[in-house]
Formats: structure tokens, sequence, C-alpha cells
């Protein structure tokens, strides 16, 4: 919902019909029980990559890290039923990525929560983003296959601050 103000300066939502999308989100959360949030972005970079039904590769630690490997372009679907959310369990269902570039529309992220999901979200764009200006110097090489399951377990599992209180 878009907020907007009222007469006395409180913001409250105004009457609008439920986003096109709800029904994909719906699906990823019916059949992703682990997922708490699901973001959508038409953020330029990695909906270009959509555009062109093309994984973002692997060739960064910091995509190892978040992604866990290339990020998958998953089936174009049309709007408005749960023919997206359909397209984004099966292509990540058996992956590690928690974002999926839908063909022809854009980036979809998933979380365990929506500050995750929005993370994933923000990381997919500047992954996007970085990758296509180093393409424009020659294809950067993809990184080996053990060095991004060692990454991906590092940044998972040791990485970060501890939380003291959990």
């Amino acid at each position: 919902m878009h907020p907007r103000r009222r007469e006395d300066r409180r913001r409250h939502p105004r009457r609008a019909e439920p986003s096109s999308d709800t029904a994909a989100h719906a699906y990823t959360y019916r059949h992703m029980p682990q997922v708490g949030g699901v973001v959508h972005t038409h953020s330029p970079y990695a909906t270009a990559w959509a555009a062109r039904a093309e994984p973002i590769p692997c060739v960064l630690t910091m995509i190892a890290d978040e992604f866990g490997g290339d990020i998958p372009v998953g089936p174009f679907a049309l709007i408005g039923d749960d023919s997206i959310g359909r397209g984004i369990v099966e292509t990540l269902k058996d992956s590690r990525s928690p974002a999926v570039l839908m063909a022809g529309h854009g980036p979809f992220t998933i979380g365990k929560d929506a500050r995750a999901a929005v993370k994933a979200a923000v990381l997919c764009e500047e992954t996007a983003r970085t990758v296509h200006l180093a393409r424009q110097y020659g294809d950067p090489p993809r990184l080996h296959q053990e060095h991004i399951d060692a990454l991906y377990a590092r940044y998972q599992n040791v990485y970060g601050q501890k939380d003291p209180t959990a």
C-alpha cells in the first residue's frame, strides 16, 4: 500500500487494490514455509539480466557468499495469477540462491524475513551492476565450484557478528 498524508499530517494507507503480484507472493509463502519475506523490484541492472534471460554468473566472492552460485533465471510467466510464484518456487526449491531473475520480468528475492529478502534484493542489483561493468572489459571468469562452496559455507555459518542475546 502507498501511504498518504491526512489533513492532520498523520499517515494512513489509501484504499487500493492488491498488487498484481499478490498471487505470486502468496504461492511462494504457501510452498516455501521457510520464507518469511518476498521482494520484487524492477531495479535496472537485475531487470536487464532478466530481459536477456541470462543468469548472473558467480564471478565474485560476494555472489558466492550471498547467493551460493549463479543467480538463476526462472521461466517467463504471465502476471496476475500464481504463475510467477510457481516459477519462483520451481527455480529456487533446490537452489541456495535467495534470488531469481524471472525471464522477461525482473528479480524476485526471498528471505527468512522481510529484512533478509530486502538485503538479497539490494545485493542482487549491486551484483548485476558490477558484473555488467566487469563485462565491458571481457568475460570475467566464474569462480571454481569448490571456492564457491567454501565461501558460501563461511559466510552463512561463520562470518559476521553473533547476537550475544541469542
